[in-house]
């Protein structure tokens, strides 16, 4: 059976179509691959806060993206976390949060935290990129 290519680009979110996709599901294998998806409205435009603030509104949105490919955040397999200005004890506290935000006893994902000096645009300091599981 071929694999076939699903787009998702939920409302909520900005509108790339002709840039990027924000997820492709490959069916029938059951895959989601996101796009990095950072602080920001539906607009493109950051949405300030510290790292932490910025680090969460990058997961709710991460959340829009996996509901509209019919997958949730447990369903997660693999995450990369890039941070602006990375800092053992800066990981550690966005770990920790994410961490707590699992439901209990739920299958950690494989992660990686990269330290970047910079990301899409001025301000933002963190970007979270999945695979997940339908």
């Amino acid at each position: 059976m071929a694999n076939s290519v699903r787009r998702i680009n939920p409302r909520g979110l900005p509108q790339l179509e002709s840039v990027i996709s924000h997820a492709l599901v490959v069916e029938p294998a059951g895959l989601i691959y996101t796009s990095g998806q950072l602080s920001w409205d539906e607009s493109g435009a950051l949405v300030d806060g510290t790292m932490l603030e910025q680090f969460r509104r990058a997961y709710a949105n991460l959340d829009l993206v996996l509901q509209a490919a019919g997958s949730s955040r447990e369903k997660i397999v693999n995450e990369v976390i890039y941070l602006v200005g990375y800092s053992p004890e800066t990981a550690g506290e966005l770990v920790a949060a994410l961490a707590s935000e699992r439901p209990p006893g739920s299958v950690p994902p494989t992660s990686t935290v990269v330290g970047v000096q910079t990301l899409f645009a001025p301000g933002f300091l963190v970007e979270v990129q999945v695979v997940a599981t339908t």
